[in-house]
């Protein structure tokens, strides 16, 4: 399924020119490549609790390193990509609970640039069959470069995407240096390093040396293209509009979030910059209200159609404190809107492809139908599927395949 879903993301957006720039960028990594044309999308998967989006950094990496192997070894050991795969992800949301999650983004940091390095570091090493201290010094090495903060870079294509590039061959790049006997100090990574960077009134230390092995099931699917912060009220709306609601006859929509996301789903879509329109809680409603297709549209248009700015002017948005007690596990919306003389109210706490919430399988073939062009959709959709051994290695390589024919094909 993790898979499946970066797949997805790929081949829904490599064909923009601003993927197609990282892919020329990144011409000598094509794991660094990958994982920031997936990213771009902001329809990867994301773990709420740790404010991290795990699998645009690991997928990539492990398909990556694993593929690579392979080829050398004339076998790709899918007990290596499966542990590879785990890795990655224990890695990164420990590092993103112990930098803060939440508080570390409102702080300034982008938790899943912060600790790309680590992640695709721990995968890369893993896949690679490195023993303890080859996976300890790869890590190590990958920590010594991490940070994170890369303000907020205009115009396409974005400083943001080659930054989260960067932070991921920055790890890979760390393996390599493992692999052939660099050592890095595992010491590093520690309540000072992490004060460093972040704000040591936020950060959690103790997440660093959490035992549970549930990372992978505790992280979501978004169930189309938005910043998570959106989701739960864009969500929320749809179920009052399927209870039989126009969108013209809603006079007002009130909408409140978590005091955390408010201001920045709050923050209005600036001219030209894709991704605000993508956060912009005013632009989702209305697109869910007005044109759903919207929602699954990777290259959003730079400036949001009047209607939809018309639309958006009937929302008022508030941090709501009742929301507050969830954080930082559920990220709530609750929607109330006015149509006429009804007044209708919806809480949303969880959403298909939630952890533990609904079928994620049906939703992700859903977002398949929505979101991939037609020809690629049996490459990803074959992850969805029931396998033995062999059909799975044969579907990794062949998709593996694929991905780097899309970045040759970048002009």
């Amino acid at each position: 399924m993790r898979v499946a879903d970066i797949a997805m993301a790929f081949f829904a957006g490599c064909g923009a020119s601003e993927a197609r720039s990282l892919a020329k960028a990144f011409r000598d990594d094509e794991a660094a490549a990958c994982a920031a044309m997936v990213r771009r999308t902001e329809c990867d998967d994301i773990n709420v609790g740790a404010c991290i989006t795990p699998g645009s950094v690991v997928v990539p990496t492990a398909l990556a390193a694993a593929c690579e192997n392979a080829a050398c070894d004339n076998d790709l050991s899918l007990e290596r990509f499966d542990r590879a795969v785990a890795a990655g992800y224990a890695v990164g949301l420990r590092l993103a609970r112990a930098l803060g999650g939440v508080a570390a983004l409102s702080g300034g940091i982008w938790p899943t640039c912060f600790a790309a390095p680590m992640m695709a570091a721990a995968t890369a090493a893993v896949a690679r069959g490195l023993d303890r201290d080859g996976i300890a010094s790869a890590i190590a090495l990958a920590a010594a470069r991490a940070g994170g903060r890369v303000g907020r870079p205009a115009g396409a294509p974005s400083g943001r995407w080659w930054a989260f590039g960067e932070a991921v061959a920055s790890g890979c790049r760390a393996t390599e240096a493992a692999a052939h006997g660099f050592q890095g100090d595992p010491a590093l990574i520690g309540r000072d390093w992490l004060a460093a960077i972040g704000d040591p009134a936020h950060i959690q230390p103790d997440a660093l040396k959490a035992s549970e092995t549930h990372e992978l099931s505790a992280t979501g699917f978004k169930p189309f293209i938005a910043a998570r912060q959106t989701i739960n009220a864009v969500v929320a709306f749809q179920r009052i509009l399927a209870k039989g609601v126009a969108p013209e006859s809603i006079s007002r929509i009130d909408i409140g979030v978590p005091t955390a996301n408010a201001a920045m789903v709050a923050r209005r879509a600036t001219p030209g910059e894709r991704l605000s329109t993508i956060a912009d809680m005013h632009v989702q409603i209305a697109a869910a209200a007005l044109r759903p297709a919207l929602l699954y549209s990777v290259e959003r248009d730079g400036e949001p159609a009047a209607d939809l700015l018309a639309y958006a002017e009937r929302i008022q948005i508030h941090a709501d404190a009742e929301l507050d007690r969830s954080m930082p596990e559920v990220w709530g919306g609750r929607v109330r809107v006015q149509s006429g003389d009804r007044a209708l109210e919806e809480l949303c706490l969880a959403v298909d492809g939630d952890p533990g919430h609904g079928d994620a399988t049906a939703m992700l073939r859903a977002k398949l139908a929505h979101l991939v062009p037609i020809t690629d959709r049996p490459l990803c959709a074959a992850f969805l599927e029931p396998a033995n051994d062999e059909a799975r290695r044969a579907r990794l390589m062949t998709l593996w395949r694929a991905m780097r024919a899309r970045l040759a094909d970048a002009p």
